[in-house]
């Protein structure tokens, strides 16, 4: 008996009323099922655009399909699937090599040329319906803003109004608007962004959704020209962009041509003059306050610091006019919901000399990465180790998943966002790397008797550049090792891969291979 998993789909109201509700879908896919005699292990249900394929219902579908869950995937029709021909292609091909099959309910296709042209041309009209209504209402959101309403669902509101979807305009809100002013009028005489954002939380005045505020979200509060009265709709648009480094598509926000531009008159009341706004907008575009917020040296650890206190990032900080330089938690102003780390600011050369003295350490003694490759060859301890990096690697998971959660909630800037995601990425690959290397699952195993032979050398020649580098030398050399390092005012802590050598069985080229330690 064949094993079958319904799906259903809806996205808009329309759509329940017009009697495709998800009830419905599901009814005739229950009673088509029971006339095949196939049992249904699992219903599964989407309430989203058919434009996308990041959707949470048809993700679990195809994870049944490939985990061998299903013989069966049964819809009510070809659009339920999906609106756009590329992504039923993608459905299809993916189906049909797991031997999954793909029925409707209302349509049959038949496993022939003819099928799949009836397929192809089906999800064609599907994807074209789809276009036809995203262009019936972008033209009736550009006539709404012609007649002097705000757009319906062009953002999630603004800070300092409120605005009434009946009448499509905004209101002011005295308390949010008298915030505004201020941030515009402490920026005018010379106040910076940091220090309004930290004001603001030590007064307990909350951000647009209640979180706290960041130099990145008052920027974006004094770059806004709508606060001087003007709105105009169609001033931006979303474009899709291959990140050519991660092999990922991207979301990009660019500006329109201003012949494109729609704008809706009366709609906002003003809450800063125009003159108020010019003056602000000509301190922030300054090329010399621009020159002065450039870092005056180079701080090489950014990037691999990290706080022992509340696991921030650490960042380059100069004082007295540039006669001192320090790393300091990038929480030390505020953290999230206004909390600032109490940790300290660290020397910049002290701290430098000293994770430069500790790598040294462990490159001057050969027998310790030899101790450590013995126990990479042999598995000393591997349950031990391999329960170690499972607890660690589920660790980084959850805090990628915290990060996102903050910054849905909109607690986290996204320059914040990208920083650690990125380097909790690089993280996870590590861990992952070195939990591969304890099931052999990594190829290549150490020759220890030519490794003791190599490596003194090898060590020396490392060494020699660990004792001379400098600036851009000592960020490659923290590339090299890995290096992730936490920081307090009393202790630092590295964790890295040391480089070892082994002679290439092909050619007399020397590669490297890493090993923790």
């Amino acid at each position: 008996m064949r094993r079958c998993v319904l799906y259903s789909r809806v996205s808009t109201d329309a759509q329940e009323r017009d009697g495709t509700s998800l009830d419905t879908q599901e009814r005739a896919c229950v009673e088509y099922a029971a006339a095949q005699g196939w049992t249904v292990v699992e219903r599964v249900s989407d309430t989203a655009s058919g434009f996308t394929l990041d959707r949470t219902g048809i993700d679990r579908v195809r994870e049944l399909a490939r985990s061998g869950g299903c013989d069966v995937v049964l819809t009510y029709a070809l659009d339920r699937l999906s609106r756009k021909q590329t992504h039923i292609g993608i459905l299809v091909d993916e189906m049909e090599s797991l031997a999954v099959r793909l029925e409707f309910v209302t349509e049959k296709f038949e496993d022939t040329a003819t099928g799949q042209l009836l397929r192809s041309v089906k999800a064609f009209a599907a994807e074209f319906e789809r276009e036809k209504i995203a262009e019936r209402t972008m033209r009736g959101k550009a006539e709404r803003a012609r007649s002097g309403r705000i757009p319906q669902a062009t953002g999630k509101g603004l800070f300092g109004y409120r605005y009434d979807p009946e009448s499509g305009q905004r209101s002011v809100h005295e308390e949010q608007a008298g915030t505004v002013l201020r941030i515009f009028e402490c920026f005018a005489v010379g106040e910076s962004c940091d220090r309004i954002a930290n004001d603001l939380n030590a007064h307990g005045i909350p951000a647009f959704r209640g979180g706290p505020w960041y130099a990145l979200t008052v920027r974006r509060v004094l770059m806004n020209e709508t606060y001087t009265g003007r709105t105009v709709y169609r001033r931006t648009k979303v474009e899709k962009v291959r990140d050519v480094v991660r092999g990922k598509w991207k979301r990009r926000v660019v500006e329109r041509d201003s012949s494109d531009w729609i704008e809706v008159t009366g709609a906002t009341p003003a809450i800063v003059t125009s003159e108020l706004f010019a003056q602000v907008q000509a301190r922030l575009n300054d090329p010399a306050r621009a020159e002065r917020a450039r870092p005056s040296t180079t701080y090489p650890l950014r990037g691999r610091l990290h706080c022992a206190e509340c696991g921030a990032a650490m960042v380059g900080q100069a004082l007295d006019k540039g006669r001192y330089h320090y790393y300091r938690c990038r929480q030390s102003y505020t953290g999230p919901r206004g909390r600032r780390c109490s940790s300290r600011y660290v020397r910049k050369e002290r701290l430098e000399e000293a994770i430069r003295s500790a790598l040294l350490s462990v490159l001057s003694d050969p027998e310790r990465i030899l101790d450590e490759a013995r126990r990479a060859r042999d598995g000393a301890d591997t349950a031990g180790q391999r329960s170690r990096l499972d607890r660690e690697i589920a660790d980084v998971e959850e805090r990628q998943r915290r990060l996102i959660r903050l910054y849905t909630a909109g607690d986290l800037p996204q320059e914040m966002l990208a920083e650690e995601s990125g380097r909790l990425s690089a993280l996870r690959t590590r861990l992952e790397s070195e939990r591969a290397a304890l099931t052999g699952d990594t190829p290549g195993a150490f020759d220890l008797q030519r490794l003791a032979v190599l490596l003194p050398e090898a060590v020396a020649v490392v060494r020699r550049w660990v004792e001379q580098a400098e600036g851009a030398d000592l960020q490659l050399m923290l590339r090299a090792f890995d290096a992730e390092i936490r920081v307090s005012s009393e202790d630092v802590k590295i964790r890295g891969s040391v480089p070892v050598i082994r002679e290439s069985d092909q050619a007399d080229l020397v590669t490297t291979e890493q090993t923790s330690a």
